[in-house]
Parts: C-alpha cells; structure tokens; sequence
C-alpha cells in the first residue's frame, strides 16, 4: 500500500518543482532561440499556476507552501 501523501510532502514536491523552474528560466536566459528551454520554462510555470491556483481555491496559505510569488513575473 502506497503512504499517504502528507503536507510536508507536497511541500517539499513544490520546493522541487520551483527550483527545477529556477534552473529553466536561467537556462532559458542562457539559450533565447533554444524553443526546448523556452518550453521547458513554460511547462514549470503552467504546473505551479495550477498548484497555486487548487492550492488557494482550498483557502489554504500560499506561503507556507511556497507560492505566494508571481509566477507570472518570476517563471513565464
């Protein structure tokens, strides 16, 4: 049977998914005609929006998760 999935794990599964989108917008700076780290850099954006969005649509606080940024100005 699988453990179920606690707060501190989520917590730490966005701690993850923000620094990998971290890496990709340097990366992307790095390489601007390169459409993979553009892509890439999209993709993180779109999977954080979504988990802030579920995430503040449950009244449950940005900031302890680690979402309490603009996505939009930090990662797209």
């Amino acid at each position: 049977m699988a453990d179920a999935l606690t707060r501190d794990g989520i917590k730490y599964m966005i701690a993850r998914l923000l620094e990998n989108a971290n890496e990709a917008v340097e990366e992307s700076k790095e390489n601007k005609d390169d459409a993979y780290c553009a892509g890439r850099k999209v993709a993180y954006y779109e999977m954080l929006d979504i988990l802030k969005t579920e995430l503040d649509i449950r009244d449950q606080d940005l900031k302890e998760f680690g979402l309490d940024i603009d996505l939009e100005n930090k990662i797209a």
